[in-house]
């Protein structure tokens, strides 16, 4: 990834865990990005649309989180590349994840120990 592609974009994280949250923060400093978080639907939907380029990752496990009404309000351009994660236990949103059209779904094991590398290895598109 050269330079001009690191620092033009956001990774936003939709989740209630700050710990996590810090983690991702680190990993996003650490790759030149820019970093945002949102702990609801709509704040999330805010900085989406405030946002030109957006790396989402999104918990499954938050409460209240409706994922087919997220992915209905984000752009397809920033779904394409979303991440949903969540507990590998709740088979129903992890296939609701997938169903609406997140670019990869996996469990929050797997999101835990990849993080530093998806971000790391992700490109912002620069039209």
């Amino acid at each position: 990834m050269t330079k001009a592609n690191s620092d033009s974009g956001t990774i936003l994280l939709l989740a209630s865990d700050l710990l996590l949250s810090s983690t991702v923060s680190g990993y996003a400093a650490t790759a030149h990005h820019k970093f945002q978080s949102a702990r609801t639907l709509e704040e999330a939907i805010t900085h989406i649309a405030q946002i030109e380029n957006c790396l989402l990752l999104v918990d499954l496990g938050l409460l209240e989180l409706n994922i087919a009404k997220l992915a209905d309000q984000v752009p397809e351009r920033i779904l394409a590349t979303a991440i949903a994660y969540g507990p590998h236990v709740h088979e129903e949103k992890l296939a609701a994840a997938v169903d609406a059209g997140f670019s990869q779904v996996m469990s929050r094991g797997q999101f835990s120990a990849q993080i530093g590398r998806l971000i790391s290895q992700y490109s912002f598109k620069t039209d």
